[in-house]
């Protein structure tokens, strides 16, 4: 395995799947996305209120098939230079490597220290990626005359895009680390070798 750069002081480290020909990818990733939003309930009435505090990220779980040796050392020499949630690494959809639509021009982020859930672009897209981040468009959306769009985007922002940066519009993917220092297991058997599966936060 080996560090693919650096963001925020973090090392990357590639996925082996991604890094050595050969290795088996994972079969499937559970999202599972997390709000920060409290509720305080009435104790008479039963009425509800909700404070949310303006702050979303992705978790997921990812399951991978019965493997060869060649690919399960693979995956656990990347689990170990994970070193726990030391590390980072780079993790997209692999069933939306291409957009919905069409990428109108080349799309950029129309204005800096942006900030919230949604995102003012020049050259409308409808998938966006700024840096390291992933985002989801939540809303289609279309370009005024001038090929200006404000996209509805979750989670919020993470860091403050600079003006005129550009959006990665095919094979996105977000900034995640191991969601636990332990745990992260894998098993031997006379067929097969297998993992029973890896916790994955986004890395904030």
């Amino acid at each position: 395995m080996s560090i693919i750069g650096t963001f925020n002081g973090w090392n990357i480290v590639g996925l082996p799947c991604d890094t050595t020909a050969g290795v088996r990818r994972y079969s499937s990733i559970e999202w599972d996305p997390q709000e920060v939003v409290s509720v305080n309930t009435s104790p008479f009435t039963g009425q509800t209120q909700t404070y949310d505090w303006q702050a979303s990220w992705w978790e997921g779980h990812l399951s991978f098939p019965p493997m060869t040796r060649a690919s399960a050392d693979a995956w656990k020499a990347f689990i170990l230079q994970c070193r726990g949630q030391s590390n980072v690494f780079l993790l997209g959809d692999p069933k939306a490597a291409a957009p919905k639509g069409t990428p109108a021009g080349f799309p950029r982020v129309a204005g800096a220290s942006q900030m919230g859930y949604s995102l003012s672009t020049r050259g409308w897209t409808v998938n966006a990626q700024i840096g390291y981040r992933l985002y989801c468009i939540l809303n289609a959306a279309a370009a005024d005359s001038s090929g200006n769009a404000t996209l509805s985007i979750w989670p919020n922002l993470r860091d403050q895009p600079a003006d005129n940066a550009p959006i990665t519009t095919a094979s996105c993917k977000g900034l995640f680390r191991l969601k636990q220092n332990a745990g992260n297991k894998w098993s031997t058997n006379p067929g097969s070798y297998g993992f029973t599966g890896i916790q994955i936060r986004e890395a904030l």
